[in-house]
This record gives structure tokens, sequence and C-alpha cells, in this order.
């Protein structure tokens, strides 16, 4: 038993009788006994498909009391849980199955109903059982036939883990090839220690899940942290405007993780009365940056604190956090269970004020990639993160962007995040993203890549306006000189852009024209 599973039943047994998770979309509760057997009966079958300490478990479910389950069923045999969203098609499911050598898998309806199309695809067969798990049936299956006969990097990994493998996710891909991350129960355990400490979280606590549990932020800072504070969890299949407020004001939650789209969706969609929910202790905002004027407009109806904070899949989560009743506008907060140091590029360490790479160490950040070609982003003992920012004088973070974004104009490095808090203010702008071009004479030029809001067309009369409109907040050289409009802007899961996809799209759009 680990730390992580020993607070998995600690919890369990103190709701063994009383409610403790709550389905959403079936509107009914479970106690700790209700979730305690659930997750035996779902082990025993793992165990009877074969599945060991170490072995690779593929979840694909939606958000779910039974994606709850089935994380802690795989963590309880030391197994590593791999969960990827269930809505993918079946040819880059398959590209998943042949990636990795799966001891078992956990498959949504519509999946298990593709496996069909996944064997002519990969030649990987599917062998269903049936469990029965908190009244209804769910498959687990056994894969024969696999492309890959053992995982030798994780069995290499754990060689030098200080606990068991827990959970294996892929990053997201902002400026390169998405990267594996492996967490160890200890560091699993350690990032939610730290969210509870940090967000003060008790057992009076009801916290609402509407982010994706495939994505580290639902995985620990919701779900983890919840259950080892001993609070309750309400699970929702995802985010919906129109029954956000009246679930926090019927369920009685007392905070909520979000991202920066969720808060401007809830923004835009504001009913004419602001709810009334004095029990709803904050919003945390993380996965993006979220603009001040849009926290200051939300704080203001809503009358909700946000929390902005900072973190990676490579840290577990959580990396800062603004401290409660003390937050700073525009920043994401302080370190709170991590080592925080800013590094310029000749690895020395930034003055405070100074912007250089966000360096990091500690319990639950990792000390290497699973595949070692990536071994170069650890130095000394630290994380070097690729993000970009600064620490005030009393310790509270900026973020200024991606290493790898910074638009360099004649030797003039940009930050696309400070142009787009300036234009995101305008009218005309619903979402957008500012990338650097090829440009002959500057080495790189400054485009906005825009979705207008319904009442604009982009026209050369609105990118003269947003230009003007830019000179009057932003030194010459960050003014956009190019303009691009469009309905889509490349994203991850939970909302946040990504530059790169947006800028090679752009490019060859460009090419093609």
């Amino acid at each position: 038993m680990t730390k992580l599973t020993e607070a998995f039943n600690t919890q369990l047994a103190a709701h063994q009788y009383s409610r403790f998770i709550k389905d959403l979309t079936a509107d009914q509760w479970f106690t700790g006994s209700d979730i305690a057997i659930a997750r035996d009966q779902l082990r025993t079958k793992l165990q009877e498909q074969g599945v060991h300490s170490g072995d690779l478990v593929l979840i694909s479910l939606p958000n779910s009391v039974t994606h709850v389950v089935a994380l802690m069923a795989t963590l309880d045999l030391n197994a590593i849980a791999y969960t990827i969203n269930p809505n993918m098609p079946a040819p880059e499911l398959a590209e998943i199955i042949g990636r990795h050598h799966y001891a078992a898998a956990i498959f949504n309806p519509d999946h298990a109903d593709a496996t069909a199309e996944l064997q002519r695809l990969t030649g990987v067969t599917f062998t269903p059982v049936a469990a029965q798990l908190l009244g209804h049936a769910q498959q687990v299956f056994s894969l024969g036939n696999q492309k890959q006969d053992a995982n030798p990097l994780f069995t290499q990994f754990q060689a030098h883990a200080d606990s068991p493998l827990g959970v294996l996710m892929y990053t997201s891909g902002t400026t390169g090839l998405p990267k594996a991350v492996v967490l160890t129960h200890n560091q699993l355990f350690a990032a939610a220690k730290d969210i509870s400490q940090s967000q003060q979280l008790t057992e009076n606590d009801r916290s609402l899940l509407i982010l994706p549990l495939f994505h580290i932020n639902a995985q620990v800072i919701t779900v983890l942290s919840t259950i080892i504070s001993g609070g309750k969890l309400l699970v929702a299949p995802k985010f919906s405007a129109s029954r956000f407020w009246s679930t926090i004001e019927r369920e009685q939650i007392t905070w909520v993780s979000a991202a920066p789209a969720i808060i401007a969706i809830l923004l835009k969609t504001k009913p004419a009365v602001a709810p009334v929910t004095p029990q709803l202790r904050f919003i945390r905002s993380a996965s993006a940056p979220l603009l001040p004027a849009v926290q200051q407009e939300f704080e203001a109806y809503f009358g909700t604190p946000i929390l902005q904070g900072y973190g990676m899949t490579e840290v577990a989560s959580q990396i800062t956090l603004n401290p409660l009743g003390a937050s700073k506008s525009g920043s994401v907060g302080k370190a709170t269970g991590t080592e925080l140091t800013i590094r310029r590029d000749d690895d020395t360490v930034a003055a405070p004020g100074e912007s250089g790479e966000i360096c990091l160490h500690g319990d639950h950040v990792i000390t290497g990639y699973l595949d070692p070609q990536y071994h170069a982003d650890f130095q000394n003992g630290w994380f070097h993160t690729g993000d970009v920012g600064y620490v005030d004088a009393e310790g509270y973070l900026f973020i200024v962007g991606r290493k790898k974004e910074l638009i360099n104009r004649s030797g003039d490095k940009i930050s696309p995040v400070e142009v787009e808090n300036v234009l995101i203010q305008h009218p005309a702008i619903r979402s957008l993203a500012i990338v650097g071009l090829p440009d002959p004479i500057y080495g790189e030029s400054v485009a906005a890549v825009i979705i207008p809001e319904d009442d604009y067309i982009g026209s050369a009369e609105l990118s003269a306006n947003l230009q003007d409109f830019a000179a009057t907040k932003l030194a010459k050289f960050k003014v956009p000189t190019r303009f691009f409009y469009t309905d889509h802007l490349a994203a991850g899961p939970t909302g946040k852009i990504q530059h790169t996809r947006v800028r090679r799209e752009l490019m060859n759009n460009l090419a093609n024209a």
C-alpha cells in the first residue's frame, strides 16, 4: 500500500455510510462503501485479465463515477492508468493502441462498439468481460496480438522511481510533439496534498468536476485533492453553461476548478440577476492565461473570487496559486509546494522582476520524461519548463509566454500574451492568437489571427482600427502588422490555444493561397 492508496482507504472508511461521490447525470449519491465495493470488483476483474503491478491499463471513459472508480482500481493494483479522450475517433485510438502494450482496456460504449474496426486497423484482438459496477455493466477488454509485447521504457523508469508508477499522460504538444509523462504514487499524493493545503480544503467542501478526466487538472486538482481531504465530489459529464449556476446553488458547491474559456462563457451567458451563492468560496482558473479584465468583470458581477494558478502535467498539476484573500491581478500566484526559480540563458538566477525561463524542483516534479531523448529539459536537478516569466518582489509569478512562442522582431522579444491581453479588450474580438511570421527585413513580424464577434466582419478597415487600438497601449514594435480572420483556432481539450498549431495552419494557408 502506498501513501496515495492508504489515503483512499482512509477516506472510503470515513465515509463508509455517508455520501461521498455523486453522479449528477443519474442524480445519485454513492457512499464510501459503494465506491470501495465497486473498486474491489473492478480490481478483481482486472486481475482476472492478467493485470499486475507496473502494467498499463487503457481507460476511455467519459466523466463519471465509474471513471473515478477505474482510476482507483488501477492505482490499487499499482498498475498505470492511461486515460484518453473518450470521444476520439477510431483511427486515433488505433494509433494509441499501437504505441504501448496494454494489460487491459476499459472502454466507453462507443469505443467498445468500435473494436471490430480497431482490430481491422491494428490487428489487435479484443476479448470483453463484463463487470457490474455501481448498478450497471462495464466491459473490460483483454488485448491480444499486440504490436508491442512489452513496455521496456516503463520497466527502466520504475527502476529509478521511489514508488509505483501511477499515471501516464501526454503533454499537450503546445510547441512540439507530445511527450510521455509518468507520475508516481508519491508524486500524485504530494501534489494532491499541496492543492488541498493551499486551497484550505476540508471535509466540509463540495467540489464540482467539470473539466475532462483525461486531463491532469481534473484528475489531481479536483478528484485526488477532494478525496484525500475528505470532501464531497460531484461529477458532471461536462461543463454546461445553462446548468452551471443552478448546480452550484442546488448542490451547495464550495469550489470549482475551471479554465479561462469556461469563465469567459459564464460571463457571456450571465443571467440578468447574479446568482446568490455565498457558500462558493472560489473558482480556480488554470490551463491557460486568464485576462485581468475578464477576471475583474467576473468577480464584480458574480461576487465570487477567482484564484488563478499555473500548472503542468510534468508537475502533477499545480505549481503556483494565488493565495486565498491575497490574489494579485495578472499573476498566477505564488509557488506552493514546488521550488521555483527564474533563470537566464546562461542558467544563472534572474533578479526579481527580470524575465527568464521558469525552472522547477520538488517532490511532485518529474525528473525525466518516459523517453530519455528529452533529457535536456532537466539540468542540475531542475526541470526547465520552456515557459518564460518573472517573479516580483513579493514572490508572485507572472507568465510572459512560451520560450518557443516568443516573437523575435529584429532582436526584440515580444510576448504573444502581452499583445493578446491588449487586443482582447477590443469589442470586435471574441478570441485570438498572436504568432510570429517570417519577415525578410525584421526576421519575424507580429501577426494576429482573430475570431471576430458576430457583429463584426474581418476587413481592412477593422484591421486598421485594431492597429490603432493596440498602438495606444503597446510599443510600436509590438503592434501587429498583419491580421487574419478565422472561425477556428487550434486548441487543446481545456480550451488552451495552441500557438504552434495556429502558426503552422496559417503558414500552410498562406503557402497554398
